[in-house]
C-alpha cells in the first residue's frame, strides 16, 4: 500500500501521473527527489504571483530568499507544506492543512502521526506524493495528488478555488514528469500486440486478434477480484449492460462469495443463460482465459479472451486483454474479423476495461492500514458496497 494511503485515505479528489523511464531506481529517485522547477520561466511567474503576499512581510529579506522550487524548498521554512513520510530511493510524502482558498494562506502545523486523523472544521487537506520503484529494465515515477477538506463548507471553498488554480497546478505537474522524462530517457515498453500470452495457443493462425491495455492504479489483488465476477451469472460484464446484461446494471462492488473460477467452469454470455464461455486457463493474479464457439452467419464462430495481470510496482495493475477469433469459411472469417468484429467488440471492450479500472481505484482508495484484510473492507454488509468515494 501506498504511504500516501495512510495520511489521507477516501480523498475527495485524487490525480495520478505515471511515466515510465530508463533510468534505474536509484538514479531515478535522485532526479525526481531533488528536482527544481525553478528554471522554467512560467512555473516561477506562477509561484511568484501565488506567494506575493508573502514579499509584504517584515520578516522577509531577498537577499536570504531561496528561490529554488524543490521539494526540500517548499518544504522549508513557514511554507505550510511538510514532509509526513520518507522511505529513501522509493517514497516521499508531502502534505499541509490550510484554508487554500484564502489569498494569504493560514496554515495550521500538525505532526505528521496525526494528520489523518485531524478533523476540526474549517480547513482543508492536501498531499501528494512520488514514488519510484523498478519496472522492466528501467522504473516507474508516479506522482500522486489528493485532495480533501474536514467539513463540506470547506471543501465547497476548496472546491472553487481548485477549479480556478486546478489548471495551472496540473500543468505544473505535467511538466514536473516530462522533465524527468527527458532527463532520464523514456523506457521503451513491450508492444503488446507482438507479446505473446497466456491462451494464445489455443486458436493458433488466425489474423483476427485484439489486444488492449489499461493502467489500473490498484494492486492485482483487486482487480483480479472484478475479474472473478464477470459473467451474467455474477456481476455481469461491466460494458454496455443495454447490449450485453438485459439492461441490468452490472454489479459495482465486490461480492464476498465471488473469489475465483476454476478451469471448466461456465460463464453464461447472456441474461437468459443460454449460452456460455468456458474457463480455460486461470492463475490467480496472473492470467484468466476463457472461450466458447457459437454459431454466426451459419458458421462455427470461435473465440478465446485473455485477461493478464502484470504488476506495476508494489500496487498498480497492466491489464492486457486480448480476443481471437476463427471461423471455419474463410470469406466470412473476413467479414466478422475486418467489419462487424473490430468495433463491436472494441467498443464494449474499451468502456469494459474503463469501468473496472474506475471500480477498482475506487476501492483502492478505500483501503486502510489495519489487521484487517484490505478486501473485506470493501465489501459492505449483507453484500452492500462500503461508503462510496467521491
Amino acid at each position: 500500500m501506498r504511504a500516501i494511503q495512510r495520511y489521507l485515505p477516501e480523498p475527495r479528489h485524487t490525480e495520478v501521473i505515471r511515466i515510465f523511464v530508463q533510468a534505474k531506481p536509484a538514479v531515478a529517485w535522485r532526479a525526481a527527489r531533488h528536482i527544481d522547477l525553478s528554471n522554467i520561466a512560467w512555473v516561477r511567474f506562477l509561484f511568484d504571483v501565488r506567494t506575493f503576499p508573502d514579499h509584504f512581510k517584515k520578516e522577509s529579506s531577498k537577499e536570504n530568499v531561496d528561490r529554488r522550487l524543490g521539494i526540500d524548498q517548499i518544504t522549508s521554512h513557514d511554507s505550510g507544506f511538510g514532509i509526513l513520510y520518507e522511505e529513501k530511493r522509493k517514497e516521499i510524502v508531502v502534505g499541509a492543512i490550510g484554508k487554500f482558498w484564502n489569498l494569504q494562506i493560514p496554515f495550521l502545523k500538525v505532526d505528521p502521526d496525526n494528520f489523518s486523523e485531524f478533523d476540526e472544521p474549517g480547513w482543508g487537506k492536501v498531499a501528494w506524493s512520488i514514488t519510484v520503484e523498478p519496472f522492466l529494465k528501467g522504473s516507474t515515477i508516479c506522482l500522486e495528488l489528493r485532495t480533501s477538506a474536514t467539513d463540506e463548507e470547506s471543501w465547497k471553498k476548496l472546491s472553487k478555488y481548485y477549479h480556478l488554480i486546478g489548471p495551472f497546478s496540473h500543468l505544473i505537474r505535467r511538466t514536473l514528469m516530462e522533465k524527468l522524462k527527458q532527463r532520464l530517457g523514456v523506457l521503451e515498453l513491450p508492444e503488446e500486440s507482438k507479446k505473446r500470452l497466456p491462451g494464445d495457443e489455443i486458436i493458433c493462425g488466425t489474423r483476427y486478434a485484439e489486444t488492449d491495455i489499461i493502467n489500473i492504479e490498484a494492486p492485482r489483488e483487486i482487480v483480479w477480484r472484478y475479474l472473478m465476477q464477470l459473467g451474467c451469472d455474477r456481476a455481469g460484464w461491466y460494458s454496455i449492460d443495454l447490449l450485453d446484461h438485459g439492461g441490468v446494471p452490472s454489479t459495482d462492488h465486490l461480492i464476498a462469495e465471488w473469489t475465483d473460477r476454476k478451469v471448466g467452469d461456465r460463464l453464461s454470455a447472456t441474461p437468459k443463460q443460454d449460452n456460455f464461455f468456458e474457463v480455460w486457463q486461470v492463475k490467480k493474479e496472473e492470467y484468466f482465459v476463457i472461450g466458447g464457439s457459437t454459431r454466426k452467419m451459419n458458421e462455427v464462430f470461435k473465440m478465446s479472451w485473455a485477461f493478464v495481470l502484470e504488476p506495476i510496482g508494489s500496487d498498480a495493475t497492466r491489464l492486457v486483454v486480448r480476443a481471437k477469433m476463427i471461423m471455419s469459411e474463410r470469406w466470412k472469417e473476413w467479414f466478422m474479423g475486418n467489419v462487424l468484429y473490430p468495433p463491436v467488440h472494441g467498443l464494449m471492450e474499451l468502456v469494459q476495461l474503463r469501468t473496472i479500472k474506475k471500480y477498482a481505484e475506487r476501492d483502492a482508495l478505500k483501503r486502510k492500514q489495519n489487521n484487517e484484510t484490505p478486501l473485506l473492507q470493501m465489501i459492505g454488509k449483507n453484500n452492500e458496497p462500503a461508503a462510496r468515494v467521491v
